[in-house]
Formats: structure tokens, sequence, C-alpha cells
């Protein structure tokens, strides 16, 4: 679902850019099929088919009145899928106290990142790659297996019992889009004829949105990142993007400093297990 595209550069600008494309691309324009519900307190998506995806949160603004059975309501849906919940929490959810709520519910914290925003005129002309990468744009079904290949590669370090049917999934949601999806590009990176880098640029909030940037362990420190983040903001800018957003890790946080991107909230990324 496209939205319009934004050009207001100002830090108010900046800060509805981010908002815009966290739920568009978030719900819409992710590299698996999501199920997503815009409701007019909420904005949330369920798994397409059962995979190691999660459900996901990405705005709410329930009414005092009504936000725990409007809570109950919600987790009941996922509980009845069976899936787990990312909720993306950022400071202009409502009521004030929901975060609270959320943790009495069984939420924690599983990461604090950096919302971060950028006028993409501001973009350098080019960070070349390092010596022995070429970059290739994922247009192909042989692009696309390299690409899917480093992502399920790098979400095996830290889940080595991920779902035997993560690749396929993926692999066949991105092949089903390819030449259609006018909202994305996707590039993976070469080392010496290896896959070991990806970034991809989702459009669908009006931004240039910066989306799975994963480098391998052994891969990492070479200047590989920061010319795949550039690829894909490039790509949005010359797509006629005019802002880019994207949620920074620490590692990333200089990279995307650097790029001109500057921190504009902080984005808490909330879990609750799958009951």
């Amino acid at each position: 679902m496209a939205r319009p595209i934004l050009t207001d550069a100002s830090r108010d600008g900046l800060l509805a850019g981010f908002r815009a494309d966290l739920v568009a691309t978030r719900l819409y324009n992710m590299d698996v099929p999501l199920i997503a519900h815009e409701e007019p307190d909420v904005a949330w998506a369920m798994p397409g088919v059962p995979s190691d995806m999660r459900g996901v949160v990405v705005w709410a603004a329930f009414e005092p009145a009504t936000v725990e059975q409007r809570l109950d309501q919600l987790i009941a849906a996922f509980d009845a899928r069976g899936t787990s919940v990312i909720w993306w929490y950022v400071p202009d959810h409502r009521p004030e106290d929901l975060r609270d709520r959320l943790e009495r519910r069984s939420f924690q914290l599983r990461d604090d990142t950096a919302g971060m925003a950028m006028d993409l005129a501001d973009l350098p002309d080019a960070v070349p790659a390092p010596d022995g990468v070429d970059i290739v744009e994922v247009d192909d079904p042989e692009a696309i297996a390299r690409y899917v290949d480093v992502i399920i590669r790098s979400m095996a370090i830290d889940h080595p019992t991920l779902p035997a049917n993560a690749a396929v999934v993926r692999a066949d949601h991105i092949r089903s889009r390819l030449g259609e999806d006018s909202l994305s590009r996707r590039f993976v990176a070469l080392l010496d004829g290896e896959p070991v880098a990806t970034s991809r640029l989702s459009m669908a909030g009006g931004v240039a949105g910066l989306y799975t940037m994963v480098t391998l362990p052994h891969a990492q420190r070479r200047g590989i990142g920061a010319s795949m983040a550039h690829r894909a903001m490039a790509a949005g800018r010359d797509a006629g993007m005019r802002l880019g957003a994207l949620q920074a890790t620490a590692m990333g946080y200089p990279i995307y400093k650097k790029l001109g991107f500057v921190e504009i909230l902080r984005c808490h990324m909330l879990v609750r297990p799958a009951r």
C-alpha cells in the first residue's frame, strides 16, 4: 500500500516520515507475507503463513476507557494463532501508561534502537564498495537465493532452531513479487563471489526506508555496510524520495550518522512470547 511521498525535511517532517515508514513497511512491505490490519486505534499484522515471523504492532492510540478491552482483544488474536508478538513502541503511542500495561501482559524489552531520518539531498554522492566487493541488485531467482542465504545464515547465529521453511517462505514471497513491486529494491554484496551482506529499500511509506541491513560476521568492519546502506538510499533518492528513515542498532549507528542520518526518537522493541 503506497503512501504519498513526503517532502518536509524539518524535524517534524522527519518524525512524520519515520512514523509513516514504520507503519507502511512493517505492515505491508516485508520479506515475508503478513496479514495487515489498520484500525482506528491500532495498526498490527499477523504472519500470513506459519513461519519464524512474529506478529507485529506498529502504532496504537487507545482510548483510556477501552484500552484494557482492546489490549485483551488484540493479544487474544495473536494467542489464537500461536504466534509471538513484537510491539515497536515509540513515544507517541497512547495512553501514556501503555508500556506499563504491556509489561503487565508479559511484554519485555528486547532491544532499544535509534529512530533516525535524513534529507536525502544531504546523502553523499558515492560510498564506494571495498575492494573485492560487488553489489548486485536482487532482480532474478539466483540473486534472491543469495540474498535469502545471507539473511538465514545471520539469523541462525542467534536462532539455531529456525523453522525448516524460513528460507523458503522468504524466497517464495520475494519471487512472487518480482517485477511487480515498485516500492522495493533489494541488494546483496558479494565478497570475492560469496554472498555476505544485504540491504533493502522500502518506499511504502512515501520515504526511503532502510531495512535488512545484514553483514555476516567474517565480512564486518570492512566498509561493506556503509556501501550497502548508501546503495539503498541512493536508489530511493533516484526514485524520487526526499526523506530517508531507519532503525539503527548500536553497531549501525555510526555508519548511518556518517551518511547524514540524525536520531529523532528512541524505538523500543517489546516482545511477548507465543502462548
